[in-house]
C-alpha cells in the first residue's frame, strides 16, 4: 500500500533541490514571486434583534441600571409609520419608545441624526421631531435629546430592519438614558419552553392534600408572607366553590370558601396553549414577562403590589376544538415586594361537564343533614351539593347566627327563605293547590319551578325535586317557626341532570346575629403611607394606585394624592355602624365603610375579606371606593381602623387605612383617612398678584368702559390662535351674579359681538368655597365650572359654541368693587388650558356696568341650558 503523505515529501523535497544550481556561483533564474494574501472574508453578521439600555446614576427612567433584552428573553415589537418609529418591549420589565425624525421628508425613516429633539406627544405634527422613552410606571414631563438612524431598510412600505442609538435627558436633569435598537424582521430566535420534567427539588404540598374531595386548593405561608399571614389555608368542592375562567393561556382562578382568593395565571408567549414544565423567574400576571409567563395571587383583599417566583404545571388538558383549558394542576410560589416569606400552593380543578351525571331524584324526604355537621342550638342552613351539581358545584355550606342573617316569610303567596353570610342563599317554594298556608308535610315532584334555589344570585335552569316541611309554627298569620328539608334536581348547560343540591333549614324567629367584631391582631405589614407623605396634623385623606389599578390614571406618571381641608373639599359623615367619605379636590373621590351589621358603631381593629356589593356578607361589613370617574363592578378590601371616637352616635373622630382590589384584580387602590370633626379650617384667599403676570399689551386697551382683549395661542380651540379686542363700541355685554351650582362667589360674562368672526363669548369665574365676595389676588389651578376643585375655584371660558370638556389655568382680579352685596366693577385676567394642553388662551377684561337687566336672565338661563346639555354630553362618554 502506497503511503500518500509520504510520497508527496519526498516529491516536493525532489522539486526543492532542482531549483538551485551547484555550489558556490550566483544563478540567473525566475525570481521568487511574493506569497499572494488571500481575500478577507467579513465574518457574517448576527442578524439578531436586540435592545440594549445604559441609564446614568439620576436619571428618573432607567434608575441608573443597565439592560438588555434579544427575542430569547422579550417580547420586542418594533413598526414605522411615515418617519415615526415606534418600539415596544415586553420582558422583565416594560418599555415603549417613539422617534419621529420631522422634517420635510415625512414618509419613511432616513439614515441620519437628530439633535436637540424634544419630548414626544401623542398627535404631534409629521414635520416636527420628537423622542419619548418610558416604562415601569415612570415618564417625563419634559424632556431633550438626541437620536441617530444609523441604518434603515424597507421592502416596499414594509420596515425590515433598522440599527438606532439615542441619548434622552428627562425634566431638565443632566443625567440620561442612552440606549441602541437593533431590529431585524427576519430574526426568528424564540424563547425557551418551560422546564420538563420540573426540577424534583421544587416545593410540593402535603401528600395528603391530594385526598381532598373534588377541586381544591391548598396555600401555606411563610410567616412575614402579608398575603398568606404566615398561616395554611385548605379548600375543597365541599368548603368551597372552585371556578376558572379564561381562554387558551390566560385563567382567572377564584376559590370562594371562608375568605375570597383570586389567582391570575398567564402562559407564555408563542404557545397556543398552556405547556406542562417549570416556569421560573416570573413576575406577577399585571406586568409580567410575556415570554416566561405570569402569575399573581390575591386573598381576603391582601395582595402584592410586585411579586416574584415560579410555577409548575404538572398536568393540563385542553379541548381539542376550542383549545380551552378543561383541567389543570399546578404549584407556584410567590415572594410579594421582593421579601424573602414566600406563599406556596396547589391548584387542582377539573371542570364539572367532566363529571358523569346523576339521571334521577331520591326518594321524597329520603335525605337528612349529617347530625354530627350540625350546630346544637341557634337558627342554621346547612346546603350539601353534588360535585357535579351545576350551581354549589359539590359546595358543603353551613350558615348559623355566628355568619348569617336569617330571613323566612311567606311572600306573593311562595314561601321565601333568605341566608345571607359568606354566601347568599334563596329557597323559594310554591304552596300545594288550594292550600292558604303551609302545612308540616311531603311537597313531591316539584317542577316548572315550584321550587327554586339561588346561590350568590345565580339559579338552576329548569329545576326538578322536593320539600319535606317538618315542622311550620304562625303567629298573627307570620311565620315564626321553620324546620325543613329539600332536594333539587339541577341541569347543567347542555339541559342534562348532573347532580344533586340538598339543604335543610332550622329557623325561630327572635335570634338575634352573633356576629364577631373584627381582629385585633392588624397583619404587621399591612401598608403604611411612608413617612413624609401625609401631613402631622389635621384632617387628610391619601391614596396611593398601583400601575394596574383600575381606579388609577394610566396616562398619568402621578399614582399618589394627598387631600387636606385647604386644597380640597373633604366630607365625612358617620353615624351608628357606618361611614361615607367625599373628596372634591383634582379630582372627585367618594367611598363608603360599614362594620358588622349587628354593630352599633364602627370598632376598632382589622376587616379582612370585605366586597362592596349591595348584598354584602353583613358578618364582615362592607368597603367601596371610587372616582376618578371610575368604580368598580366587584371589590375585595381589607380596612384596619386605628382610631374611632363617637359623640353619642355621631362619628366625630375617625383614623382607618385600606386596601381594595378592583375585580379582584392584584393592582390595589391604597389610602388612609385622618378626620376630626373638630378641624374646621378651609381654603385660604388668593395669592397675592405675581408682578410679573401676564397683562395686556400697554397701549392695546381702553382707558374705561366694558372690554375683553384676548390672545390666543396657536392650536388654542377656543381663539382659534387669534388676538381680538370687543369694547362697547361692538359688543353687548352681559354680566351674571348668580352661580348655578353653590354659593361661592361667582361672575359670568357673555357678549354678543358685531365684528366679523366673533359672535358670541361666555366667560365665567368662581372663587374659592366659602367666599361670598371677590377679593383681589391670584387664583391658580381653577378648573373648568362646574367640575372645578372648589378649593381653588374655576374659570370657563367658550366661544361660538366651543368650549373644553376639561380645563387648567389661572385669573387674577386686579380690582372687585361692591355696592352692598352687589358686584359693580369688575376687572381681571385669565389663563386657560383647554384639556391641560400646553397652548392657551389668554385675556383681560374689564367690567363697569350697567345694571342687569332681564335680558341677562334669559341669557343666563340660556347658559345653564348649554351647561347641562355639556355634562349630559360628558356623562355619556
Amino acid at each position: 500500500m502506497i503511503n500518500l503523505p509520504r510520497l508527496l515529501i519526498v516529491v516536493f523535497l525532489v522539486l526543492l533541490g532542482g531549483c538551485g544550481g551547484g555550489g558556490g556561483g550566483s544563478t540567473t533564474g525566475t525570481p521568487t514571486q511574493p506569497p499572494v494574501t488571500p481575500p478577507v472574508i467579513p465574518p457574517v453578521e448576527s442578524r439578531l434583534t436586540k435592545i440594549i439600555l445604559k441609564s446614568d446614576a439620576g436619571d428618573a427612567i432607567g434608575l441608573g441600571q443597565n439592560y438588555a433584552y434579544s427575542l430569547s428573553d422579550a417580547k420586542i415589537s418594533v413598526s414605522s409609520d411615515h418617519n415615526r418609529l415606534l418600539v415596544l418591549v415586553e420582558g422583565d420589565e416594560s418599555w415603549i419608545g417613539v422617534f419621529q425624525t420631522g422634517g420635510s421628508t415625512q414618509n419613511q425613516l432616513q439614515v441620519g441624526t437628530v439633535t436637540n429633539v424634544q419630548r414626544y406627544v401623542d398627535g404631534m405634527d409629521w414635520g416636527e421631531s420628537g423622542l419619548t422613552w418610558w416604562g415601569e410606571g415612570r415618564r417625563c414631563s419634559s424632556s431633550y435629546g438626541w437620536f441617530s438612524i444609523d441604518h434603515v431598510k424597507y421592502i416596499g412600505t414594509q420596515l425590515r430592519e433598522v440599527k438606532v442609538r439615542f441619548e434622552r435627558q428627562c425634566d431638565g436633569a443632566a443625567a440620561a438614558m442612552h440606549g441602541e435598537i437593533t431590529y431585524y424582521a427576519d430574526d426568528t430566535t424564540k424563547p425557551p419552553p418551560p422546564v420538563a420534567p420540573a426540577p424534583a427539588s421544587l416545593w410540593r404540598p402535603p401528600a395528603d392534600v391530594a385526598n381532598s374531595v373534588g377541586n381544591y386548593a391548598y396555600f401555606e405561608s411563610d410567616g412575614g408572607d402579608y398575603v398568606g399571614l404566615g398561616k395554611t389555608w385548605r379548600y375543597d368542592q365541599r368548603s368551597s366553590k372552585i371556578d376558572v375562567v379564561g381562554d387558551n393561556v390566560n385563567l382567572n382562578i377564584t376559590v370562594n370558601g371562608s375568605d375570597l382568593w383570586s389567582a391570575e395565571l398567564r402562559g407564555m408567549y408563542g404557545f397556543k396553549i398552556f405547556q406542562p414544565g417549570y416556569y421560573p423567574g416570573i413576575h406577577g400576571s399585571r406586568f409580567h414577562n410575556p415570554v416566561k409567563g405570569g402569575m399573581s395571587l390575591t386573598g381576603a383583599g391582601r395582595g402584592c403590589s410586585k411579586s416574584t417566583g415560579w410555577v409548575v404545571i404538572d398536568s393540563v388538558t385542553s379541548d381539542t376544538t376550542t383549545l380551552l383549558v378543561t383541567a389543570i394542576d399546578l404549584r407556584f410560589e410567590q415572594h410579594c415586594e421582593g421579601r424573602a416569606a414566600a406563599l406556596r400552593g396547589v391548584i387542582h380543578w377539573k371542570s364539572p361537564s367532566l363529571l358523569p351525571p346523576v339521571a334521577v331524584n331520591t326518594e321524597v324526604g329520603s335525605w337528612y343533614a349529617p347530625a354530627a355537621a350540625l350546630p346544637v342550638g341557634g337558627n342554621y342552613l346547612y346546603m350539601q351539593s353534588d360535585v357535579g351539581e351545576p350551581l354549589a358545584k359539590g359546595l358543603i355550606d353551613l350558615q348559623t347566627n355566628s355568619t348569617a342573617t336569617f330571613s323566612v316569610d311567606a311572600q306573593d303567596n311562595r314561601l321565601a327563605i333568605n341566608v345571607h353570610g359568606a354566601h347568599y342563599w334563596n329557597v323559594s317554594l310554591a304552596p300545594k293547590p288550594g292550600q292558604s298556608q303551609f302545612t308540616v308535610g311531603d311537597y313531591g315532584n316539584l317542577t316548572r319551578g315550584a321550587l327554586t334555589v339561588s346561590l350568590d344570585g345565580y339559579g338552576e335552569f329548569s329545576p326538578q325535586g322536593w320539600v319535606v316541611i317538618d315542622s311550620i309554627n304562625y303567629s298573627s298569620g307570620k311565620i315564626v317557626a321553620l324546620d325543613l328539608r329539600f332536594e333539587e334536581l339541577g341541569n347543567n348547560r347542555a339541559g342534562n341532570a348532573s347532580g344533586l343540591l340538598h339543604g335543610q333549614l332550622h329557623w325561630r324567629a327572635g335570634q338575634s346575629d352573633n356576629f364577631t367584631g373584627p381582629s385585633m391582631s392588624v397583619p404587621s405589614l399591612f401598608w403604611h403611607p411612608e413617612a413624609g407623605n401625609t401631613p402631622s396634623s389635621g384632617n387628610y385623606i391619601y391614596l396611593e394606585s398601583d400601575r394596574s389599578d383600575y381606579l388609577g390614571d394610566e396616562s398619568s406618571s402621578q399614582s399618589s394624592h394627598l387631600y387636606t381641608p385647604l386644597n380640597s373639599l373633604i366630607t365625612v359623615s358617620g353615624t351608628g355602624n357606618s361611614v361615607s367619605v367625599e373628596v372634591k379636590g383634582d379630582k372627585i373621590w367618594s367611598g363608603s365603610f360599614a362594620a358588622m351589621s349587628n354593630a352599633t358603631q364602627i370598632l376598632t381593629g382589622y376587616y379582612a375579606g370585605l366586597n362592596n356589593s349591595a348584598v354584602y356578607n353583613p358578618s364582615r361589613g362592607k368597603f367601596n371606593w371610587g372616582g376618578n370617574a371610575r368604580g368598580c363592578n366587584e371589590a375585595t378590601s381589607g380596612v384596619v381602623v386605628d382610631k374611632v371616637t363617637y359623640s353619642g352616635n355621631q362619628l366625630i373622630e375617625l383614623l382607618m387605612r385600606f386596601e381594595q382590589h378592583c375585580d379582584n384584580d392584584p393592582g390595589p387602590t391604597r389610602g388612609e383617612i385622618r378626620w376630626m370633626a373638630e378641624d374646621m379650617r378651609q381654603p385660604s384667599g388668593p395669592a397675592p398678584i405675581p408682578a410679573d403676570l401676564w397683562r395686556a399689551p400697554a397701549g392695546s386697551l381702553p382707558t374705561s368702559g366694558n372690554y375683553l382683549y384676548v390672545q390666543s395661542d396657536q392650536g388654542d380651540r377656543i381663539g382659534q390662535g387669534r388676538t381680538v379686542l370687543m369694547t362697547n363700541k361692538d359688543t353687548q355685554f352681559f354680566a351674571s351674579l348668580t352661580a348655578l351650582y353653590n354659593n361661592d362667589a361667582y361672575f359670568g360674562l357673555s357678549m354678543e359681538s358685531s365684528k366679523t368672526g366673533l359672535r358670541i363669548w361666555s366667560g365665567a369665574f368662581q372663587t374659592m368655597i366659602g367666599m361670598k365676595k371677590f377679593q383681589t389676588g391670584f387664583y391658580d389651578y381653577v378648573m373648568r365650572i362646574p367640575f372645578q376643585n372648589r378649593a381653588f375655584g374655576g374659570l370657563s371660558w367658550s366661544a361660538n359654541g366651543v368650549g373644553c370638556n376639561n380645563s387648567i389655568g389661572w385669573f387674577a382680579v386686579d380690582k372687585a368693587v361692591y355696592v352692598g352685596e352687589t358686584l359693580t366693577h369688575f376687572h381681571a385676567r385669565f389663563e386657560q388650558h383647554c384639556e391641560y394642553l400646553t397652548p392657551s388662551l389668554r385675556g383681560e377684561l374689564n367690567w363697569e356696568g350697567p345694571a342687569l337687566t332681564t335680558a341677562l336672565r334669559t341669557q343666563s338661563s340660556y347658559d345653564e341650558a348649554s351647561a347641562r346639555k355639556m355634562r349630559t354630553l360628558i356623562n355619556s362618554k
